[in-house]
């Protein structure tokens, strides 16, 4: 894959397509959107964000990856974001990181997801196998370890949000009506000193046919036993 994967829309919006999806990210404001399509028949499955990161200040593109620079001004905290689309070609993985030049600082950041046509919603259980569908009994799940939730969107394809092990204490997914499914994952809640930088993973998968729970219950295994890439 070639750099050409990425294309720029006046250095605010950056796009790559494949096959199988097409993933846009949005500068603003002290603010990162980011839409993930399905192809070919460009219809969305999910949108993610991140708020209070402050203004862009870099971005470049290298290999498969989109990176972005945002500071905030008061607290001095870089947060760096990798929009990496992986070598499957199926899907995404996100790794945010913080940073500060001051002595001691809250790093807290929400990741926030909605899947629009959620037709089901499963969680994993602690064998690595599925849960029944569902969030009884109130429509919501705190979800630890392991950090999985499988969406089955009107598209008949299964698309899993994986968080790497301890990457947060917990996700929470609540489905908001009949339509929607709301995933937010916390990260980086301990305090964060000078000259330390902190890293989260996540990724987004896809995968169809009847074995298509079974495809993605082995990709969190391999998630899991990956070593941290590297993004420099």
């Amino acid at each position: 894959m070639s750099n050409s994967i990425w294309i720029s829309d006046y250095d605010v919006i950056h796009r790559c397509k494949t096959d199988l999806f097409q993933l846009s990210v949005a500068a603003h404001p002290g603010r990162m959107l980011a839409k993930f399509v399905s192809q070919p028949k460009n219809w969305q499955v999910a949108e993610w964000s991140l708020e209070g990161i402050g203004q862009r200040e870099e971005f470049y593109i290298r290999g498969n990856d989109l990176v972005e620079r945002y500071v905030t001004d008061q607290e001095q905290l870089a947060t760096e974001i990798y929009s990496r689309v992986l070598p499957e070609l199926d899907g995404v993985e996100l790794i945010v990181s913080r940073q500060t030049s001051l002595l001691d600082i809250d790093p807290q950041l929400e990741l926030k997801f909605r899947f629009d046509d959620a037709n089901t919603v499963s969680t994993m259980n602690s064998e690595g196998g599925w849960n029944p569908p569902g969030l009884e009994p109130e429509n919501r799940a705190d979800v630890s370890e392991p950090m999985v939730v499988a969406i089955g969107c009107l598209d008949a394809v299964q698309y899993a949000l994986m968080v790497y092990p301890g990457d947060c204490d917990s996700i929470l997914a609540q489905r908001t009506n009949e339509e929607t499914v709301q995933v937010r994952v916390p990260l980086f809640a301990s305090h964060l000193e000078k000259g330390v930088i902190r890293r989260s993973r996540v990724q987004l998968i896809r995968a169809e046919g009847k074995d298509a729970m079974e495809q993605l219950a082995a990709r969190y295994i391999a998630f899991c036993d990956s070593e941290i890439p590297l993004t420099t």
